[in-house]
């Protein structure tokens, strides 16, 4: 990112709750502790993602065909990234904790824009 580049923001949670219990999730463990959001990228970018946490929690970005663009276990407060944006259109954010764990998750999505 340069001097004079801008940021981008390309994804804002506040204040989600993960890990709540939910009968009807498609998971099977009757908890919400898998989260997934998209966000539009444009190509050969570089992408960020800030989050908070009040319990650690595991935080994945992941490719427009699935595949893996980077992760980190654990996170409380802390700056994931960057990871490239290579040719996707769209990228994915997943936010997981142990089923029964719970935590409230501020996230921020951010690339420098040109």
């Amino acid at each position: 990112m340069g001097i004079f580049s801008k940021n981008e923001t390309l994804l804002t949670l506040d204040a989600v709750h993960v890990g709540e219990v939910d009968p009807t999730n498609e998971t099977g463990t009757g908890y919400k502790n898998v989260m997934t959001y998209s966000f539009d990228v444009s190509k050969n970018r570089m992408i960020r993602a800030q989050v908070k946490s009040d319990a650690p929690i595991d935080v994945v970005i992941a490719n427009e065909d699935g595949s893996l663009a980077g992760h980190r276990e654990g996170v409380t407060d802390d700056v994931v990234g960057p990871f490239s944006t290579s040719k996707n259109a769209s990228m994915g954010l997943i936010l997981g904790l142990y089923p029964g764990d719970k935590a409230t998750v501020s996230v921020k999505v951010w690339t420098d824009s040109k």
